[in-house]
């Protein structure tokens, strides 16, 4: 569902530089966290989960009304082509420019559900950033308890025993944080 791009960023910058100290690995304590479980399972996260779907379902109930008026606008403008060859629109401005004018509103629509999409993201990652912020520091107070050296996303785990913090960050961060503001973010229509 969510996977924290900057904590993954980390998470794998860590454990390639754990990688490179193959002699330290014998000795180091590891610590794995699913960071997507984290944010699926936590207060937090499904809170971002239904405030983002109920922005999602807003955005498309705007481009469904907009799709319908062209079905609707598109049928209409079939009707007056039917029949009609190139030569016969190329003959007839008034009908040609309606033409012209539904492609152009399909093109608009098209770049609306685009700036749509990216709004979305950007209203995620916004919501996304402050749950990592206080990742972060729950991460270092459990490697601090543990006297961890290092601390792995999960899913990088291809073979090894290392300790699975998620159920305890998942507490922590139920305790500390339960929503975060969702504010859907717009991006200016150029």
């Amino acid at each position: 569902m969510f996977v924290s791009k900057i904590i993954y960023r980390f998470l794998l910058i860590t454990g390639f530089s754990f990688v490179f100290s193959i002699t330290a690995f014998a000795q180091s304590t590891i610590l794995v966290v699913d960071t997507g479980r984290v944010l699926r399972d936590s207060d937090v996260g499904k809170h971002i989960s239904t405030q983002l779907a109920s922005i999602g379902s807003s955005m498309q109930a705007e481009t469904q009304a907009k799709t319908s008026s062209m079905e609707s606008k598109g049928k209409s403008l079939n009707e007056e082509l039917k029949g009609k060859t190139q030569e016969d629109l190329q003959n007839d401005p008034a009908l040609l420019s309606k033409v012209q004018s539904f492609q152009k509103e399909q093109q608009e629509l098209s770049v609306d559900v685009q700036y749509k999409q990216q709004e979305m993201k950007i209203t995620e990652n916004k919501a996304i950033q402050k749950v990592q912020d206080r990742l972060r520091v729950i991460l270092e107070l459990i490697v601090k308890e543990r006297e961890a050296d290092v601390v792995l996303e999960r899913s990088l785990v291809i073979y090894g025993d290392p300790v699975d913090v998620t159920d305890v960050v998942i507490t922590r961060l139920n305790s500390q944080l339960k929503t975060v503001p969702v504010k859907r973010e717009r991006l200016p229509r150029q």
